[in-house]
Order: structure tokens, then sequence, then C-alpha cells
């Protein structure tokens, strides 16, 4: 027989038998749109967790920091400083510049932390912000961007973030509104008042601040530095809850304003600020597939290194699982479709025992039966497969929709199944696949028919 011949009566059986063929189609289609949300699911978890983890942890970048009780060399001890005043495990400017000078390193940008401050703008109002001494230039390279000003190399000037902005009030009106909520802690006006006043942002462009800390020598006393000029104010970042971000006060400093604020607040002689060595650096490598190779070189410098592979590598573990359990839901749908599909072409094979019998007797070989048999159960699946296709868009878009509702809040927005177009042909090659499969036993059976008996018995 022609092939077109078989393929007319693969086609005239599947026709004929329409409860039959609906049951095989429905568990072919089930199975195959749980194979392709399954690749679908998996991948768009793995980019939504990437675009995360880039956001929140930033991959890309390394902290540094000194490598504290190196040993001197003197009878094994671990010290900070050898009698000579070197620190092998010092951060210094030297060794910042042979980390810039690294492959793949794109930016360097050493950090000097002071102690919490309170910050006290011309006009009276305070808040506790973090005081950080930095390369102000360098601020733009780690994704830093500017809502008012740019970074200035002016001595005094100071750039604030996003949250330094906010929660600035006079310690007066704190205080009493403080007084009243002791003596009435359920007045909710006298509640929402607090959290308005916290929450009211303050415009500190060009404006003068200064900065006060309790006296070292004396506690109870309260020490005041020079002015500065706020020369710049960031942007909320990229990804960023903004309720969060409010808490998050800092204030950015040049390396030697930090010194000297340092020096005006809290006598230091020694340690970093006194002795130009630092306490952090941040570095910013080309991609994060240079990370741990930055990192090794680095640490040839007695530092300290820390980034976030590995926030990467447990959410790389996670998603295999994850993967690995919904292809096993998808396989195990599929096992149950290609049961489906041997039951029903036995069935037919036993109502269609007359008409196997007659293609026998008219010259039909043991294959040319086979193949009508295996190529039905071929069309089978490539119909199921192509409604499949259409069942996993439904079931995609009703799951989007799912993830919208539960993460709302989610910051960076919610998570989204995207079906990739390279995936439906796996989906419907593997449905078409199973079909085949599923039909050999049955084309076996039919084959095997005694023609003689059938007619015989007819």
């Amino acid at each position: 027989m022609r092939t077109v011949d078989v393929l007319r009566m693969a086609w005239g059986q599947i026709i004929r038998r329409k409860v039959v063929t609906l049951l095989c189609m429905a568990g072919l289609a089930i199975g195959c749109a749980a194979l392709i949300i399954a690749l679908n699911v998996g991948k768009s978890v793995q980019t939504y967790t990437e675009k995360t983890l880039n956001e929140n942890y930033r991959m890309d970048e390394i902290t540094v920091s000194p490598n504290e009780g190196i040993s001197s060399g003197v009878e094994g001890r671990k010290t900070g400083a050898s009698s000579s005043g070197f620190d092998r495990g010092a951060l210094t400017p030297r060794k910042l510049e042979v980390i810039r000078n690294l492959p793949h390193v794109v930016s360097v940008a050493p950090m000097l932390k002071l102690d919490y401050m309170e910050m006290v703008t011309s006009d009276g109002r305070s808040s506790g912000v973090e005081v950080i001494g930095t390369e102000l230039a360098s601020l733009r390279d780690f994704g830093f961007r500017f809502a008012q000003g740019a970074p200035s190399e002016m001595n005094g000037a100071a750039v604030v973030n996003y949250g330094a902005t906010y929660g600035l009030v006079d310690p007066k009106v704190i205080q009493q509104m403080q007084e009243k909520l002791s003596e009435d802690p359920y007045n909710d006006e006298l509640l929402q008042q607090f959290m308005e006043l916290m929450s009211a942002p303050a415009d500190l462009y060009q404006n003068q601040i200064q900065f006060k800390s309790p006296d070292p020598a004396d506690m109870t006393k309260m020490r005041t530095s020079t002015s500065l000029r706020v020369m710049g104010v960031l942007k909320l970042q990229e990804g960023t809850n903004a309720n969060n971000a409010m808490y998050d006060k800092k204030v950015y400093v040049s390396l030697d304003t930090a010194r000297m604020l340092k020096d005006q607040l809290q006598n230091s002689e020694t340690g970093p600020a006194g002795s130009g060595r630092l306490n952090s650096a941040l570095v910013k490598v080309e991609d994060k597939k240079y990370v741990a190779q930055v990192e090794q070189q680095i640490q040839r410098l007695t530092l300290r290194t820390e980034s976030n592979l590995f926030q990467e590598k447990a959410m790389s573990e996670q998603l295999d699982l994850y993967r690995k359990a919904a292809m096993g839901i998808g396989l195990f749908v599929m096992m149950l479709a290609s049961l489906s599909i041997i039951v029903a072409m036995i069935m037919s094979t036993h109502q269609r025992r007359k008409q196997i019998g007659v293609m026998k007797v008219l010259g039909a070989n043991l294959w040319q039966i086979r193949e009508m048999f295996i190529v039905e159960a071929a069309l089978l699946g490539l119909l199921g497969g192509t409604v499949g296709i259409v069942i996993a868009f439904l079931a995609v878009d009703q799951v989007n929709g799912l993830l919208a509702s539960q993460m709302m809040s989610q910051e960076g927005g919610p998570m989204t199944v995207v079906i990739e177009l390279s995936t439906l042909p796996a989906g419907m090659v593997f449905a078409v696949v199973v079909g085949v499969l599923a039909g050999i036993y049955p084309a076996i059976s039919a084959s095997r028919t005694n023609a003689l008996r059938v007619i015989k018995s007819a």
C-alpha cells in the first residue's frame, strides 16, 4: 500500500471512532501541556530568580575587607600589626590600586564607614544616619543614580541617599509627641501624625548639614562637626521597596572628609581613619562569571572577600529540585496518556479483526498492517500535541493571573511564566513519540490476527 493509502485509512479510523479518539487525545493533550508548562515554568523561575538576585544582592560585586589576625611572622603570633607597623592584612590604598588593575575589574570604591551619627540640618531638624567615606565619583559605577546634583570633589561635599531625606524632624516636636503617645498610646490620631512626620521627605539639596556624636571622653556631652553641603541626592534604587528604603539612611562623603569627621567627633588617632587604611571596599566586576576568579586574585593580597555567589548556588540547587518535580509530573501524565492509547488501540484491534483478516486475504503483509496502526497512533499523538499546546497557553494565562494576584507587593513585580517557542516542538515531538511507542504493541497484536479464523467466525 502507498503511504497516502495508509494515512487515509488511519485518518478514517480516527474520524469514525470519535469517543476513543477524544479519550486518547485528551490524555496526550494534558501530558503535552504539562510537559511544556514544566519546561517553561523552570526557565521562567530561573530567569526571575536571577533578576531578583542581581537587583537585591548585586551578583557582580565583591566586598573586600581587611584580613585581621594575619600572622606577623614573629613567633607564630597572630596580631593586627608587626612591631614595625606593617600589617599584612590591612586594606591600603596601594592594594586598592592593585585590585583596580586586575582583569575584569570595572570599578573599585574604597569605604571608610563611621559610626551612626545624628545628622542636623540648618533649620534644626535631625535624624540618625550612617556616614560612609568613599570616592563619590564611583557611586555611579555601582548602580546609584542622582535625583538631584552630582558627585563633587569639593572638600566638605556630601551625597545623601533616598532614605536620608525622610524622618528629618525637630527633636522637640518628636519628644512632645512621644510624651503624648506614652500618656495615650491608643490615640490613633496622634499615631497617624507621628507616622506622617517620620515619612515626610525633606529637600536637602544644597543645604548645609552637621553631624553630632557623643564625646568619647564624656558621654553626657555631644560633639558637633563642621558644616557640610549636600551636593547630591540619590534616587531610589531599582527593585527596592520605597517603604523599606526610608529606613536605610546613608550619607556619603569623600575619604578626606570622613577622616576629618572621625577626628572631630571620635578622636581617631589610630585605626583606619588615622592611618590612611580602610575598613572595606566594593569591587565591581565585568560579569558575575568572573567573580570567583577575581575573588581568588584579591585573596592573594591577604584580604578577605565576600560575594553573593553562594546565593545563586543555593537557588540553583532549589530550582533543580523544582524542575525535576515539574518534569516528573509531566512524564507521569504522559505515561498515563500512553496507557490510554494502548488500551484504546487494543480495543480497536479487537473490533477490527474482520477488517484485518480481509486485508491479509487481499495480500497485505505484516508490516503494512502494523504500519496502519502505528500511523494511526502517530496521528493521535499529533492531534493531542496540537491541543496540548493550546491548553498550555490557556493554563499559563491562568497561572500568570494567579501569580499577579499573589505577588502584588513583591519587589520587582510578580513573576511571569513565558512559553518559549523553542519548547513547543519538543512537546509536539514528545506527544507523537509517546503515541507511536504506545501503538507498537497493538500494531504487533493486530498483525498476528489469524485471517481464516476471523473470516469463518464473522
